[in-house]
């Protein structure tokens, strides 16, 4: 894949990731304080908007503890394990 099809790649994933914490944190029905608060390593509620709005990048270590606090399993959420490619994937290869 072309530098500029993985750079627009990652920013798709990126935004999809954005939206997952706020969609996670909800379903909870946890604020973005309660959040923070059982974080492993301590953030404020700042942190957890700036990493739902994009304005700061979240690291995997983070959105995996953000996983296990709403109980989710990390390889259901990447879809990993599964061996089957999203529809994003399948329609890019038809792209190219």
């Amino acid at each position: 894949m072309r530098a500029d099809k993985r750079n627009s790649r990652s920013h798709s994933v990126k935004r999809d990731i954005q939206a997952s914490i706020r969609q996670l944190r909800q379903s909870v029905k946890m604020s973005q304080t309660e959040l923070a608060r059982k974080m492993s390593t301590p953030v404020d509620q700042s942190t957890i908007s700036n990493w739902e709005s994009g304005k700061t990048d979240i690291t995997v270590w983070q959105l995996l503890d953000i996983l296990m606090i709403c109980g989710k399993d990390w390889s259901t959420y990447f879809g990993l394990l599964q061996g089957e490619k999203s529809n994003k994937e399948k329609d890019q290869e038809v792209e190219e």
